[in-house]
């Protein structure tokens, strides 16, 4: 039974629920999965619902646990989490049910299996999957990708200026989740947040449109002031090291040319990792 490795904190009465579902990764590029899902739930407070058992999907020598050690003695030990949170929205009609994990390691059918029993027993009436991808793409551009269960959302996406993904290839967690909430006949969509190449930091200003479309399909107000003072200091940290160095400027320049259609992507340089150039507190 599924009960047997999830630990409940609270029971709520819940509203018409949304599972919005983050994982760490191979999916979270630009760290723009993670980032959202953190500030969604520090921003409204969201309250520990449930966490499952980390042991049955996680392989600790990759997802290695974090200890802290102070004057020669074990301090604590932190494992990594599966964790469900939840918060009541007073301001729409579907409360918030958030997941944030690290994508399991193995196990995906049995992961899959053990989140929708929790959907059922929450009465999870929709579920958004975010993800971030690397692509030719710039800094000074938030775009979104998506996908759904259904041609219904397809409407919605274009009006919202999500491009509707086209893809062949490795996938992820995503993917399964994606499969059984077809089969379950529970509606589902996943926003994909593109980050460029050469930044390997946390992608603040995709960040904010991811939020902010989720707060708009689902009514919900969310303030993103402190994401909006991270863009502007990385944009400055940009601009400082474009004027020092031109092989970046170069990069960024071909792909706006790739961009234009001037330039095939086959034809581009070697990607540059700004990284290289940025102070690593920075990112």
């Amino acid at each position: 039974m599924a009960e047997d490795f999830v630990k409940f904190y609270q029971m709520p009465l819940l509203k018409n629920p949304i599972l919005i579902a983050g994982f760490g990764g191979w999916s979270n590029a630009g760290n723009i999965a993670l980032k959202s899902i953190e500030h969604i739930i520090q921003q409204k407070r969201a309250t520990l619902l449930a966490e499952i058992d980390p042991d049955l999907f996680y392989q600790f020598t990759q997802n290695r646990p974090i200890i802290k050690i102070k004057k020669g003695r074990l301090q604590d030990l932190y494992l990594k989490k599966i964790s469900f949170y939840f918060w009541p929205n007073k301001e729409g009609k579907n409360d918030l049910i958030i997941l944030k994990a690290q994508e399991p390691d193995y196990r995906w059918p049995a992961f899959v299996q053990t989140l929708f029993h929790l959907c059922k027993q929450w009465g999870v009436s929709f579920i958004i999957n975010l993800g971030g991808m690397y692509d030719d793409v710039l800094h000074t551009e938030a775009i979104v990708s998506g996908v759904s269960s259904s041609g219904e959302w397809r409407d919605s996406f274009i009006e919202k200026g999500i491009h509707l993904i086209d893809y062949e290839g490795p996938s992820g967690i995503h993917s399964l989740i994606m499969q059984r909430a077809e089969k379950e006949s529970c509606p589902f969509i996943g926003l994909w947040g593109h980050s460029p190449l050469y930044i390997r930091g946390t992608n603040f200003m995709v960040v904010i449109r991811i939020i902010n479309l989720i707060a708009s399909f689902f009514a919900f107000s969310i303030d993103t002031f402190e994401l909006e003072t991270s863009i502007k200091e990385f944009e400055h940290q940009i601009e400082e090291i474009l004027e020092k160095n031109s092989e970046l400027k170069e990069q960024i320049e071909e792909i706006q040319k790739i961009r234009s259609g001037e330039l095939r992507k086959k034809d581009t340089s070697k990607i540059i990792n700004l990284k290289d150039f940025i102070r690593p507190k920075d990112l």
